[in-house]
């Protein structure tokens, strides 16, 4: 078996807050669910969803604890177990993360 290589430029740091995620479906609605932060680096997040965003959908995202509020286009999007979904999302229109923008907890 091959080894799994990361693709990141960037370590990913994990981390458990909540993200509050919206975007539209392919009908135009407007689509609501509170996230689980796995982990995130400089350019992007992993996040734990209840619902599947499409491919290359544009998110918002706001977390305060992580000092979050911006875009993001869903990279990848995975069927995980007990129904939920792990999303990788990278920041978008200049949205960049740094340690020093989390917030004490």
């Amino acid at each position: 078996m091959g080894t799994r290589h990361d693709l990141r430029r960037q370590d990913r740091r994990p981390c458990e807050h909540k993200v509050t995620v919206t975007w539209h479906d392919a009908r135009g609605d407007h689509k609501f669910a509170i996230a689980r932060a796995i982990d995130i680096s400089e350019s992007g997040i992993r996040l734990q969803m209840p619902e599947a965003p499409p491919l290359h959908t544009y998110v918002m995202l706001r977390a305060a604890q992580l000092g979050l509020l911006g875009n993001a286009s869903v990279r990848y999007c995975v069927r995980t177990a007990a129904s939920k979904y792990a999303v990788g999302a990278e920041f978008t229109a200049g949205l960049r993360w740094t340690p020093e923008k989390q917030a004490a907890e």
